[in-house]
C-alpha cells in the first residue's frame, strides 16, 4: 500500500498554494513530496479544493487536509466565520463539507497562524519564546506565538492587525470598517494608489520605482509605511511581542517597505519597547508549511492513526 500523504492548502484571494508531505511526524520542516500553486476556485470553493487535492495527491494514500484560510474561522467546527477577501466562503462549513468529498479528515485555520506555526517553529522566529509574525499580502493576516502556541484570543480571532484602523475616514474596507490598514497597504490598496498617481503596473513595480527614486513612488510607498508603523506602534502597545516576523509577498526581498516601515516605528516609539523586527525566512510557503504541520497533527490524533497506535 502507498505511504501516507497529508497535505496543506494556502488558500489566498487569487491563488492557492499547496505542500503534500509524508504523514510521519518529524522535528524538521515537513518535506514537500510536491508543492505548487493554483488559481482559486471561486464558483464553488468545496469542489474547487477537492479537485485540487485529488490531483495533487494523485496516485498516493492522503490522509488529512488542512486548509488554511483568510479570514475569522471556528477551527472547532471547521466553519469559515467571515472572509473579507473570499466572501464566497462567509458561514460555509468547509471542514466537514470537503472531508465528506475527500473521505479524509480536513481541519480548517487562518491563513496566518499557519504562517506563523511554520516560521516560529522552522523559520525567523526559530528559538524565540514570544513571536508575532505578520503577511502583508491581498490582506493582512497577524499571529502570536508563545512557548510554541498560538494565542489566539476569547473567540480565536486575535492577531486581525490588517482591520485595526490606520486611517479613521479612509476608504471603506471589505470588513465593514473604514480606513484599516488593508485598505492602505494591502497589495489591491498599494496598486490602486500607485496608479491614482500615475504609476502603471503592480506594487511590485511600485516598489521597483521607489528604488529608482521615482517621486511619485516614494509617496506611495511612504503612506503605506506609515500605516504599517502606526498598527506596529499599537502592537507593541498591546501585546509587547519579543520578536516581530513580517513576512508575505508584500514583505519579500529586497524589503523596500518594511525597512521604511522600521525607521518609521524607531522616529514615532516613545515609551514602547522595539524588538527585532525581521524578514520571515520560508517565504510565500509558509501558510502551507504551517497547514503541512497541522494536518499531520490532525492525522495523529484521528481514530484509524489512534488504533493503529
Amino acid at each position: 500500500m502507498n505511504a501516507a500523504v497529508v497535505l496543506g492548502l494556502d488558500v489566498g484571494g487569487s491563488s492557492v498554494k499547496y505542500r503534500l508531505a509524508s504523514a510521519g511526524s518529524s522535528d524538521g520542516i515537513p518535506a514537500a513530496i510536491a508543492q505548487g500553486t493554483v488559481q482559486t476556485p471561486k464558483k464553488d470553493p468545496v469542489a474547487g479544493l477537492a479537485a485540487i487535492a485529488r490531483d495533487v495527491a494523485a496516485g498516493r494514500r492522503l490522509v488529512a487536509v488542512v486548509v488554511g484560510i483568510p479570514g475569522l474561522v471556528d477551527e472547532d467546527r471547521g466553519t469559515v466565520l467571515r472572509s473579507a477577501n473570499l466572501p464566497a466562503l462567509d458561514g460555509l462549513a468547509l471542514g466537514p463539507a470537503l472531508s465528506a468529498a475527500l473521505d479524509v479528515p480536513v481541519g480548517v485555520i487562518n491563513d496566518g497562524r499557519a504562517a506563523a506555526v511554520a516560521e516560529a517553529r522552522w523559520g525567523a522566529g526559530a528559538g524565540e519564546r514570544d513571536v508575532f509574525t505578520l503577511a502583508l499580502g491581498t490582506g493582512i493576516a497577524g499571529s502570536h506565538i508563545v512557548d510554541g502556541r498560538v494565542v489566539d484570543g476569547a473567540h480565536g480571532i486575535a492577531g486581525e492587525l490588517g482591520h485595526v484602523v490606520v486611517e479613521p475616514s479612509g476608504a471603506s474596507c471589505a470588513c465593514g470598517q473604514r480606513g484599516c490598514l488593508e485598505t492602505v497597504v494591502g497589495a489591491p490598496a498599494l496598486r490602486r494608489a500607485w496608479n491614482r498617481a500615475g504609476g502603471e503596473g503592480s506594487p511590485k513595480d511600485l516598489l521597483a520605482a521607489y528604488e529608482a527614486g521615482d517621486e511619485r513612488a516614494v509617496r506611495v510607498v511612504d503612506r503605506g509605511a506609515g500605516a504599517l508603523a502606526d498598527a506596529i506602534l499599537t502592537l507593541l502597545a498591546l501585546v509587547d511581542p519579543g520578536v516581530i516576523v513580517i513576512g508575505g509577498g508584500l514583505a519579500s526581498a529586497p524589503h523596500r517597505l518594511v525597512v521604511r516601515a522600521r525607521a518609521l516605528v524607531d522616529e514615532r516609539a516613545t515609551f514602547h519597547r522595539v524588538p527585532p523586527i525581521v524578514p520571515a525566512t520560508l517565504g510565500k510557503w509558509a501558510g502551507a508549511v504551517g497547514a503541512v504541520a497541522e494536518a499531520r497533527a490532525l492525522h495523529d490524533r484521528s481514530p484509524v492513526a489512534l488504533a493503529a497506535n
